[in-house]
């Protein structure tokens, strides 16, 4: 008999671990992460000899994100899964964190939970977090965020949130057969090159000023 393993959140210092064993144990594998990452996002920040503090480290939150999550190793794995081999407690959260774009379709303040729509599929995530369900700013808009579930909780994985106030109304609720969201790559990469990228379609607009504030306050 196969003993189960307990699944867990994994601590914070865990996941930025298990960067630095990329960062310091294949230097050159991270080199090649960091240039894909500036290849595809274009930081604006980058064309400006003196970026901010807060441009620098938003470039760096999401490069970290971006590499930890998403970044190929080869045979599509990533950092975190290579992670959650040697450790299987963290398999759960490995395998089910994903990048959306999401309304926030309620936010119970009291209970420090809120209900996320995914504009991919129109699934609804029930997300236990205090700061989600008390920033009343992202009752309207869209959310982009990371979300993992351990034990059939569902928090936030990420630390970088986009959001964009704009009035496009959320989608009929879609049930879904598994619970669960699409694990695309891309998403993620894609939608920071829209807000950070020197020719980003959202440089320019009020996204890009929210952003500060939104992830300092993660």
């Amino acid at each position: 008999m196969v003993e189960q393993v307990g699944q867990r959140w994994p601590e914070d210092e865990e996941l930025e671990e298990i960067l630095m064993d990329i960062k310091f144990g294949s230097p050159n594998l991270f080199d090649v992460s960091r240039l894909i990452f500036e290849d595809a996002v274009d930081p604006d920040a980058y064309h400006k000899q003196t970026p901010s503090a807060g441009e620098i480290m938003q470039c760096n939150m999401a490069f970290s994100e971006w590499a930890l999550f998403d970044f190929d190793l080869g045979a599509g794995m990533t950092p975190l899964r290579r992670a959650a081999r040697k450790d299987p407690s963290i398999e759960e959260f490995a395998n089910t964190q994903f990048y959306s774009l999401f309304w926030v379709i309620r936010q119970d303040r009291e209970r420090g939970i809120s209900v996320l729509r995914d504009s991919v599929t129109c699934e609804d995530f029930v997300v236990h977090d205090r700061m989600l369900a008390r920033n009343t700013r992202w009752a309207k808009g869209l959310l982009g965020s990371r979300i993992a579930r351990v034990a059939d909780e569902w928090r936030f994985a990420g630390q970088v949130h986009l959001h964009d106030n704009n009035d496009i109304p959320p989608l009929p609720h879609v049930e879904s057969t598994d619970g669960l969201g699409i694990q695309d790559p891309e998403a993620f990469i894609t939608h920071v090159e829209q807000v950070m990228g020197h020719h980003g379609i959202y440089h320019d607009t009020v996204l890009e000023h929210v952003l500060l504030d939104d992830m300092g306050a993660a």
